[in-house]
């Protein structure tokens, strides 16, 4: 393509826009939406279904494209959307230079963007975006229990709980991230009307008929207590559950991920699992993947190992399943320290972002479904889409507040 098309791009976003506001279009953005959620929702391609998953690819690819060049033509980027390119770019850098899954990672990269560029160009109309990820994740909450109902064998004999063929993430572990950021993003929708409420009660009977099915108890027991704090009374009692949340998860993830097999040999540790909590003291033989994971970190601390996948985790590391199955072990391994420390600017660029409204409700809960998400992320690695969304959320959830003070100066 010549410098002289590249010149003219602007003068034809200029004249489509002079012709129709895309600001203010509710079919593109709702469309583009259904097709992200798709994607990164439902394993089309893992139950053979490639010609659909192709199919849902492509759309993904060209609305990323379409935002990108809308919000570059607007000039929209923001701090807080670069520091997620730069998180971005070093993975993809340190795939490249490693040799490692640059396929996924892009695709990985690309569910991302769009999801951030979405919340970023259409910011000023947040209710219209909540209420289209809202649908999305409702329409594959059903289908997910209909494909459990259909498919009796996934969670009737024990010998295929462990296999693939589940519909949300290809195995049934990985269900419990897309669940907990469905309830979170119907959840900022129940201020617009009681139709949102009464959709929120069914999803949340949906998800536990279908975690109960499968028999993943991490994920319902997460679950359970992040719809059991939705019933808390008073904001203090929900700040202090918020707190303590995150209080468990970082004093799990220093104190017994971070020691790998070495739990096994603390008295207290084994007491206070087996006894008291009447667990398996390996975590079903987590701490044996932790210890393995931990040993392929201290091989390259500072850069990693990049974007892996199932074929690099069976060659460089001995467990008794694929990949570290902890979030915080699984960023190490791709990016190592420079990698997790982007991500923590980004939690603390959120978390500062929404401390003048956390006597809302809603940003309570917010944190909350953060804070269960996280502790999920304890014993499993998941994607990161689903890990940076609920952050997204919070992000630019005070334009939800911002346009209601708005709407109330205007009706005064």
């Amino acid at each position: 393509m010549s410098l002289f098309t590249f010149k003219r791009i602007p003068l034809y976003f200029d004249k489509i826009s002079a012709r129709v506001n895309l600001h203010d279009m509710t079919f593109l953005p709702a469309v583009m939406i259904f097709f992200l959620v798709i994607n990164t929702t439902l394993s089309l391609s893992a139950l053979e279904m490639q010609l659909l998953s192709y199919a849902v690819l492509a759309m993904v690819i060209v609305s990323f494209l379409f935002m990108l060049a809308l919000v570059m033509h607007d000039k929209e980027i923001s701090r807080y959307g670069f520091m997620h390119f730069l998180f971005l770019l070093f993975l993809f850098a340190m795939t490249l230079v490693n040799v490692n899954d640059i396929k996924n990672d892009i695709y990985n990269s690309i569910a991302i963007g769009l999801l951030l560029l979405l919340m970023r160009y259409y910011r000023h109309r947040m209710n219209m975006i909540l209420k289209c990820f809202t649908i999305a994740f409702t329409v594959c909450m059903w289908l997910n229990l209909f494909h459990l109902v259909t498919h009796p064998l996934l969670w009737l004999v024990e010998d295929h709980k462990d296999g693939i063929g589940y519909l949300l993430g290809d195995n049934y572990n990985q269900m419990g991230c897309r669940m907990i950021v469905a309830l979170a993003a119907n959840l900022m929708c129940i201020r617009y009307s009681r139709i949102w409420l009464f959709n929120f009660i069914i999803m949340a009977v949906v998800i536990i008929v279908s975690l109960l099915m499968v028999g993943s108890m991490t994920s319902l027991s997460m679950i359970v207590v992040f719809l059991v704090c939705y019933l808390l009374p008073t904001s203090k009692l929900r700040l202090s559950a918020i707190c303590g949340l995150f209080a468990v998860f970082l004093l799990f993830q220093v104190f017994v991920v971070f020691n790998g097999r070495g739990l096994e040999n603390n008295e207290l540790a084994a007491y206070l699992v087996e006894d008291v909590l009447k667990k398996d003291l390996t975590f079903t033989y987590r701490t044996h993947m932790w210890e393995s994971a931990l040993k392929i970190i201290e091989e390259s601390p500072i850069w990693g190992w990049g974007f892996a996948d199932a074929d690099w985790y069976k060659s460089n590391m001995s467990s008794f399943a694929i990949g570290p199955h902890n979030f915080i072990l699984a960023i190490l391994i791709h990016g190592g320290v420079i990698l997790l420390s982007i991500y923590i600017i980004i939690c603390g660029k959120v978390f500062k972002n929404v401390l003048p409204y956390l006597k809302e409700k809603n940003i309570q809960l917010l944190l909350l479904s953060v804070a269960c998400l996280w502790i999920m992320s304890l014993f499993e690695m998941y994607p990161y889409y689903f890990m940076l969304y609920p952050l997204a959320l919070l992000y630019y959830s005070h334009y939800v507040y911002d346009d209601a003070d708005k709407c109330t100066l205007m009706a005064e």
